[in-house]
């Protein structure tokens, strides 16, 4: 896998980012700052998932401001249920 990747640096960054995806998602262990070193793409992507610890990191600290307030808005869509 390695070396089919190895002049590609977008698409390893996007296996990485998508295996921090799965991690996050299933509540298996993955580090807060790998999180918010993260592209946009996948801070977006987390800010509206399930994984409340996530959405509260990004809400806090993602990058944009659409990514802080995707993430707060999740959250408020939680405490509303």
């Amino acid at each position: 896998m390695s070396q089919a990747t190895i002049d590609r640096p977008f698409l390893v960054q996007r296996l990485r980012e998508w295996s921090l995806f799965r991690a996050i998602t299933l509540k298996l262990p993955w580090q807060p700052d790998d999180l918010l070193a993260s592209s946009n793409w996948l801070q977006l992507k987390t800010a509206a998932g399930t994984n409340t610890e996530a959405v509260e990191i990004l809400a806090e600290a993602g990058r944009t401001k659409r990514i802080r307030n995707t993430a707060r808005t999740s959250l408020n869509h939680r405490s509303d249920s």
